[in-house]
């Protein structure tokens, strides 16, 4: 058994689940997800979802609802009652959509950008207090490692899907996080 120390996210053959990666990673993923709704709900009356609709929209700036649901990870029909909840409550607007007359661009409204910039205060603190243990130097690190990570899943992705790489687009995505994953 491997210990602490030099757990590499692998593991031998002889270790159990808790030495992956994928499963650490999922219960970190479900740890921060918790630790969100425990702000966004009381403080925002927000829930996951709303935000994250919101969030994507803010970097976005306009965009169609299947765009929309495909960077922000989720089904088009969940976005579609996400959106609908948010636009009810004035936090997201439709516009007509110049490139495609069958849909419609969404953009935050002004309350919306307004509650946009209140729920990011929270969670840069959120996350400075997640992210405690760690030095600057650490944090940086941190984040570069998950973008190779990321970078080498979705390869990993698209060669189980079949696909080929596709050829970079401009303008780059600002990190891999941003990148649509397929």
């Amino acid at each position: 058994m491997a210990t602490s120390g030099d757990i590499d996210g692998i593991g031998r053959n002889d270790d159990d689940i808790r030495y992956l990666f994928s499963y650490n990673l999922q219960r970190l993923a479900g740890l921060s997800s918790r630790i969100a709704l425990l702000g966004l709900k009381p403080d925002f009356e927000l829930n996951t979802h709303d935000w994250r609709a919101m969030a994507v929209l803010d970097f976005l700036g306009i965009a169609p609802l299947h765009t929309l649901a495909k960077r922000a990870g989720v089904q088009k029909s969940q976005m579609s009652r996400t959106v609908s909840a948010l636009e009810e409550r004035g936090f997201i607007g439709r516009e007509a959509n110049p490139d495609d007359k069958r849909s419609i661009n969404l953009r935050l409204t002004d309350a919306g950008q307004t509650l946009v910039r209140e729920v990011l205060a929270a969670s840069r603190e959120r996350n400075r207090r997640m992210l405690a243990e760690l030095t600057t130097d650490e944090r940086c690190e941190l984040m570069r490692l998950m973008e190779k990570v990321s970078r080498g899943s979705l390869t990993y992705l698209r060669e189980l899907k079949g696909e080929a790489t596709p050829p970079r687009r401009p303008p780059p995505p600002a990190t891999i996080f941003e990148t649509e994953i397929p």
